[in-house]
């Protein structure tokens, strides 16, 4: 006998208020999916990225296709290829987002929701996000 599970499904387009560019998501609920996790599928158009941004908990960021950018407040812009994973570690400043050039997707899971949202900043500036070297 196989087992039947809940499964509930949010899209969209995620407002110019905490990305700059074009960037969707698909969020799935489901029985299967641990207690108090957040799963969502985030795709970036070439040159979109997400505003600074701090997160309340663990998130775990895994390069599903294309090429990205990734960067921790203070520290390099740093290139993220499809399969690596990154943990960003709560109330860490950072942003993501996809290259010039390429567009970019991940999977983003965020772990024990129920301490409170991230807090959303302000947008990454051109001088900022062009600020990629290849070291």
């Amino acid at each position: 006998m196989s087992a039947k599970y809940t499964t509930v499904t949010e899209e969209g387009k995620i407002p110019n208020t905490y990305m700059t560019g074009d960037v969707f998501y698909k969020k799935q609920t489901s029985d299967i999916h641990p207690e108090n996790t957040i799963i969502k599928d985030v795709a970036f158009e070439p040159g979109s990225r997400s505003n600074w941004h701090s997160n309340a908990s663990l998130q775990l960021i895994i390069a599903t296709n294309g090429d990205g950018y990734y960067q921790e407040r203070g520290g390099a812009v740093n290139l993220i290829k499809k399969g690596q994973v990154i943990t960003v570690l709560p109330g860490v400043e950072h942003w993501y987002g996809a290259t010039p050039y390429s567009s970019y997707s991940h999977i983003s899971i965020s772990t024990e929701i129920d301490k409170g949202h991230g807090i959303w900043l302000e947008s990454v500036t051109d001088e900022e996000y062009y600020n990629y070297t290849k070291s």
